[in-house]
């Protein structure tokens, strides 16, 4: 029979001997990295969106003038509804002239809470 000779000429005895012979070293690995240019990219003007104006009907951006009349219960509730609109987004303004709503909160129910108070 006829014998064969190993594919290599070299017999190595372990894979990572093959890697350490032929890889080069961190700084020539690198080294070609210095000729690379950071460029910052050139956006196009002519692509850009067009802002549009906010109008005045988005809710949360205006200013809200709150008076209240009656009873201790009807206070009690423009109170919760200042806490709600102040969380939405809404400003509170204690002067009229400057604001963009009015919310007059009155009590037309005047017998239960005159009972109250006998």
């Amino acid at each position: 029979m006829l014998e064969q000779s190993p594919p290599c000429s070299e017999i190595i005895e372990d894979i990572e001997d093959l890697i350490s012979i032929q890889d080069i070293g961190p700084k020539e690995r690198y080294s070609s990295r210095k000729n690379v240019k950071v460029q910052v990219k050139k956006k196009n003007i002519n692509n850009l969106p067009i802002p549009v104006p906010i109008g005045d009907n988005i809710p949360g951006i205006q200013k809200i003038y709150i008076k209240t009349w009656g009873c201790a219960h009807n206070s009690s509730d423009s109170e919760y509804m200042a806490g709600q609109l102040a969380a939405y987004g809404y400003k509170l303004v204690e002067d009229k002239t400057l604001a963009d709503l009015w919310l007059l909160n009155s009590c037309t129910v005047k017998n239960p809470s005159e009972d109250h108070f006998r």
